[in-house]
């Protein structure tokens, strides 16, 4: 009996184990995520505003979905603010294609999102040309 229950309660322990380990984000998602976050950044340093850092995404990058809400919270800061600020900024990012992007500030009080700029992605193959940079495997080497 007893050499029953030790493999038994190894395999348990193993299955427990498997059962704790992260799940790994969407390879989509993560691409989806690359996009809007760059374009949330944008936003926020071309209107000053970074002192705002991510607090949460919903839903997580674990899923695929096409619209994101990314909720920003404003840090402390050393200088007195004269002006009153917002303590979140929730941005709703939405894939609308597989190349088109929107980003929406959204109001919680008022249940409006306003758009604040909407990007079209070029054509993978013209984005190849326009990139100015290139891994050196990607390099031909022209013989001399």
């Amino acid at each position: 009996m007893k050499t029953i229950t030790m493999p038994f309660t190894l395999f348990s322990l193993c299955l427990c184990l498997m059962a704790c380990q992260p799940q790994q984000p969407n390879a989509a998602a993560q691409q989806q995520n690359f996009i809007c976050s760059a374009l949330i950044e944008g936003f926020l340093k071309s209107q000053k505003l970074t002192h705002y850092q991510l607090w949460k995404i919903q839903p997580t990058l674990h899923s695929t979905a096409s619209q994101r809400l990314y909720i920003y919270q404003a840090q402390g800061s050393n200088h007195m603010n004269i002006l009153p600020q917002q303590q979140k900024l929730r941005f709703a990012c939405e894939q609308l294609s597989a190349r088109q992007f929107q980003l929406k500030l959204s109001d919680p009080q008022h249940e409006n999102a306003v758009a604040q700029l909407s990007i079209e992605l070029p054509e993978p193959m013209q984005l190849k040309t326009l990139t100015a940079f290139s891994l050196p495997s990607e390099q031909s080497v022209q013989p001399e």
